[in-house]
């Protein structure tokens, strides 16, 4: 049985400019199972940060659900009330997003932060909080723990918040765990550190996770599963060696076409997704959506689709799987 299941899910914002509802998140379905971790992949614009933010019911103000569950262990989320969810995030589902430096209070010490939230959950008594937050400090490996617990956010280096986040968010030994593109604006050698302290808690932690990027080869590396998705659709969906080795998807095919090969001494020429991602108000509701973009498209990819399952455990919404093989 899955950990966490998402069924059916439609969501739209309401567009102040063209005055209607447009789908951001179209017929969406995925599963997580317990100690696996699964990537989301896609374009920016493509509604993967939506979508993991909706499993917490953390969506926006001008947004409107038009179906669809988020079940966790059989719960729906989405009819939760905010005091039922409140229960549920940070303790049971946690998130480390993609800015530190905005999601991390600027007014608040790292130290009252993660106490907050030990305390918020009834994770220890007060008089031990302290001390606990410094382990977890030592636990993400920050240098100088006993200096960084007092210090403010915009003390601190990039690197070094979003070790904090991490800390915060598995501070209440989480079941899920969200990583929203932990590493952006990061630089390189940074980056592996905090990649090499995610895959480290599936060794450590007994948590799920769902990492969310826009680099195949950090997904690849990291997950047992992958989803990628495009213009607020799962397009495919499978084992990540599966996927990535054998793409059935003309998407897919092109985010693995534009990552540079080295050949010998050189790096290959990579080839480029014509065009761009199509705007929220032009997200098609039945259509391929990649189909402007589309190398291998037919007449019949005008006609109405949906993800459909090839495979053990692969799913691919495509009326030509694989014709660029």
């Amino acid at each position: 049985m899955s950990l966490l299941e998402v069924k059916n899910l439609s969501l739209g914002i309401y567009s102040e400019k063209k005055k209607r509802w447009s789908k951001v998140l179209n017929n969406v379905n995925f599963s997580l199972n317990q100690n696996e971790f699964l990537g989301i992949v896609g374009e920016s614009g493509s509604g993967k940060t939506i979508l993991v933010n909706s499993i917490l019911k953390l969506m926006p103000k001008n947004s409107k659900l038009f179906s669809g569950s988020i079940l966790f262990k059989d719960k729906d989320i989405l009819k939760l009330s905010e005091k039922q969810i409140r229960e549920i995030r940070g303790k049971d589902i946690s998130i480390i997003f993609q800015d530190p430096m905005s999601s991390l209070h600027p007014l608040l010490t790292v130290k009252d932060q993660i106490v907050e939230m030990l305390l918020a959950h009834g994770i220890c008594k007060k008089s031990e909080a302290v001390e606990i937050a410094l382990d977890l400090l030592k636990v993400v490996k920050i240098d100088q723990p006993e200096l960084v617990l007092n210090k403010y956010p915009f003390m601190l280096s990039g690197g070094i918040r979003q070790r904090v986040m991490i800390a915060i968010a598995i501070s209440c030994n989480p079941e899920i765990i969200i990583a929203d593109e932990p590493t952006t604006a990061l630089d390189v050698t940074v980056q592996k550190g905090i990649l090499d302290l995610i895959k480290n808690f599936k060794k450590k932690l007994n948590s799920s996770l769902i990492l969310v990027s826009h680099d195949l080869g950090v997904v690849w590396e990291n997950t047992d599963r992958i989803a990628v998705m495009y213009c607020g659709r799962i397009v495919e969906s499978g084992r990540t060696k599966d996927v990535l080795k054998k793409p059935l998807h003309p998407y897919t095919f092109g985010l693995l076409s534009s990552m540079p090969k080295r050949v010998t001494n050189k790096l290959e020429i990579v080839k480029g997704i014509k065009g761009s991602i199509l705007s929220l108000d032009e997200f098609p509701d039945n259509i391929c959506p990649f189909l402007p973009r589309c190398d291998f498209s037919t007449k019949k990819c005008s006609e109405p689709l949906s993800l459909e399952l090839v495979d053990n455990d692969r799913f691919v919404a495509c009326f030509n799987k694989g014709v660029f093989k």
